[in-house]
Order: C-alpha cells, then sequence, then structure tokens
C-alpha cells in the first residue's frame, strides 16, 4: 500500500482530477439533452464530411497539443537499431493483432447487433495518435520511443484505416449493407473515410508540427517545452471535455433510451483495454527480460546485478530484470489505446450522427480515458515493485 500511495502522490492534481471531471461532462451532456431538447440545435448546422462544425473544432483542439511534442527533429531516432526493433513489434501489435482481436471481441459480445457491432470495430481500427502521449508521460514511459510510433501509426492511418474499414466493418463485421450512406461504389466509400482521416488526422498533424518548428525558431527549444507547451497542453484536456459535453447534448437522449445496449457495448471495450494492456506488458518483459551470456570485459547489460546486490528485497519480482520499463510501458499503451477521435468522425460521417454506430463510437473516449488513466497507476506501481533494466543498451547488443 506504501508504493501505491507514493505512485498517487506523483500524479498532478491535473491527472486526478480528469477521471471526475470526464464524469460531469458527460452526466451534464446527458441532463441537457434530456431536460433541454432545444439545445441540440446549437451544435447542428453547418458540417464538415458529415461532422458538425462545433464538434470537429473540438476534436481538433484535442489533437493538436499532444501532436505538439512529437521531436520530428530528431530524424536520427529512426536510425536506431533499438529503435527498428521495437517499430516492428508495435507494427505487429497494432496494425494485425489489435484490430483482429478487437473484431473478435465486438463479435462474442455484440453477435445480434449489426451496427453497434461495427462502431465497436470501427473503434479497434484507429491505433491512438493523441492521448496516448499523455498516458505514455504520466506512466514515465520512453517519450522519444512514443514519439516514433505515433508518427508510424499517423501515417499508417492514412493509408491503412480505409481499407481496413471496408474490410473489417464491410466483410468481416457482417454489415447487410456494404455502401452506407448512399454510397454507389466501394471506391466511392474508401473516397470518403479516406477523406475523413486525411481532415481528423492530417490537419491536426499538420498544425502540430507547424506550431513545434515556429515555437522552436521563435523562442528556442528549452523555452518551448518548458513554457511554451505548458500554455498548449491544457487544450488538449479543455478540447476532449468539450468534446465530450457536445456529444452527449446531441446523444444523451439516445444514450438513455437504449441503456441496456450501451452496457453490451462497454463489454468488449473494457475487455480490450485491460487484457491488451496486461498481454502486451508481462509479454514483452517476458521476451526482453532474458539476459544475454556476455564475457567479462563487457558492460553489464542492466543494473539489476548491482541492485540484487545491495540486498533490494522490496521487489516482488526480480525475474526478467534486464526488461527496459519505458519502452514496454510505451508499447503496452500505444497497443491498449486507440484512436476514438478519428473513429468518432468516421462513424459520423460514414453513417450520420444519429446512428448507432456513431453511438457505439462515443463508448471510446466514455471508457478509454478513465480506464487508460488506471492503468498509468498500475504501470507507475509496477515500475516501483519489480526490477528494470537501468542501463541503456549499446546498439551493438
Amino acid at each position: 500500500m506504501s508504493t501505491l500511495r507514493t505512485v498517487l502522490s506523483q500524479l498532478s492534481w491535473t491527472d486526478k482530477l480528469l477521471p471526475p471531471a470526464i464524469i460531469i461532462a458527460i452526466i451534464l451532456g446527458i441532463v441537457i439533452s434530456v431536460y433541454a431538447p432545444n439545445s441540440r440545435k446549437a451544435f447542428q448546422g453547418a458540417e464538415v464530411l458529415g461532422v458538425s462544425v462545433p464538434l470537429a473544432i473540438g476534436m481538433i483542439v484535442m489533437i493538436v497539443p499532444p501532436l505538439c511534442r512529437l521531436q520530428l527533429e530528431n530524424y536520427r531516432m529512426f536510425l536506431e537499431k533499438r529503435l527498428r526493433k521495437q517499430l516492428l513489434i508495435s507494427l505487429v501489435l497494432n496494425w494485425i493483432v489489435c484490430p483482429f482481436f478487437m473484431l473478435a471481441l465486438a463479435w462474442m459480445t455484440l453477435f445480434d447487433l449489426d451496427e453497434y457491432r461495427n462502431g465497436i470495430i470501427l473503434i479497434g481500427l484507429g491505433r491512438c495518435i493523441a492521448m496516448v502521449l499523455v498516458w505514455n508521460q504520466i506512466a514515465h514511459g520512453d517519450q522519444n520511443l512514443c514519439a516514433v510510433l505515433v508518427i508510424m501509426n499517423s501515417l499508417l492511418q492514412l493509408v491503412l484505416y480505409a481499407p481496413y474499414k471496408i474490410f473489417f466493418c464491410d466483410i468481416l463485421g457482417g454489415a447487410r449493407n456494404l455502401n452506407p450512406s448512399g454510397q454507389s461504389s466501394i471506391s466511392e466509400l474508401y473516397s470518403t473515410v479516406a477523406s475523413t482521416v486525411g481532415f481528423f488526422l492530417g490537419i491536426p498533424l499538420a498544425l502540430g508540427v507547424l506550431i513545434r518548428l515556429t515555437g522552436m525558431g521563435l523562442f528556442g527549444k528549452k523555452v518551448y517545452e518548458t513554457r511554451i507547451m505548458r500554455f498548449i497542453s491544457p487544450w488538449s484536456t479543455i478540447g476532449l471535455l468539450y468534446t465530450i459535453l457536445v456529444i452527449f447534448i446531441n446523444k444523451g437522449d439516445s444514450f438513455i433510451s437504449g441503456i441496456g445496449t450501451s452496457f453490451r457495448c462497454f463489454v468488449p471495450l473494457v475487455a480490450y483495454f485491460v487484457i491488451t494492456w496486461f498481454a502486451v506488458f508481462f509479454g514483452l518483459r517476458m521476451y526482453f527480460g532474458t539476459t544475454k551470456e556476455r564475457s567479462a570485459e563487457q558492460e553489464p547489460l542492466c543494473g539489476c546485478e548491482k541492485q540484487l546486490s545491495e540486498g533490494v528485497e522490496n521487489k516482488v519480482w526480480k525475474k526478467c530484470c534486464s526488461s527496459s520499463y519505458p519502452d514496454i510501458t510505451t508499447q503496452s499503451f500505444t497497443a491498449a489505446s486507440n484512436n476514438f477521435e478519428l473513429s468518432l468522425a468516421v462513424a459520423i460521417s460514414l453513417y450520420g450522427a444519429d446512428s448507432s454506430q456513431a453511438i457505439a463510437a462515443t463508448y471510446g473516449p466514455l471508457l478509454e480515458i478513465p480506464v487508460l488513466l488506471i492503468l498509468t497507476i498500475v504501470s507507475r506501481y509496477f515500475e516501483a515493485k519489480f526490477l528494470w533494466r537501468d542501463e541503456v543498451t549499446s546498439d551493438s547488443e
């Protein structure tokens, strides 16, 4: 319990207040939607790719701040052998294992609800490029590795999300209508999805890069990282709470009327977040945890020997101590997180704001944020409780 108290004390007030703030935004949105139905008109009217302008603004504001942290100027990171191996692991997890896992969970729990099932599948297809930077920072992950994985997933989503949507939702997802929203062909469906991905991912990415380069050019990297980002970062939380409020003002009555179905949609999402995180965390710890044989002239692969020789007995698991905590926790949060902003935008654009797919997609932020925030605390607990490598492995190893 002392370890847990220490971890909780290290969390900022912003981190601690985020879950109750989200719950308040959801409740407030539902109350306004049910008891002041005319309020929905305030967030309707002009649309961008089928998404209301107020909602589109909120989603872009939410995504931009984490992207302002991307260290694109450190292009040499892509040349490191360690990062190349981590990129390959992430590629397999995020673009092969995780989409099929969410597909399986959606079929097992929503086998009789085609539209809701496809909304959940859409969430599984979006690999996280925004909030994972927040989770990774709170959990003490490797920020440079996380930035590289975010860049890779950002580029791959621009190319793969559209065909993945067709393959996983329309073919494997069992959709009865292959051409939603009046689409006349698969090529037009691909165009619609690709346009949505380009708008809700391309614009925030471009803004994030532009803001970072301009800020560092005018004030220098140190001032930008310590002072400018202090002003920019809160806008991600503001955009998130605003987006959730708008969503539930628009759909709060639908959420209440279909509460039974809503809870059925919670099952695959919570199972995905929790099972994926623990499987990746402990799977990679076992995979990287075997210390290689080395000669006496070589530097130690990790600091475990020193810690064990000093009689560290408060660590409950000394096995696999040569694994890297920052790398493993970064991979865990990248795999377990989803780009719910993009999934929601695609669902609204393709099926309509009042569709079951869009309603299911709104459950992404509703559940992912509190669950992943809890997992950051769990991760910090494991960081303190287990032994980890505390020396950087050279590229030649």
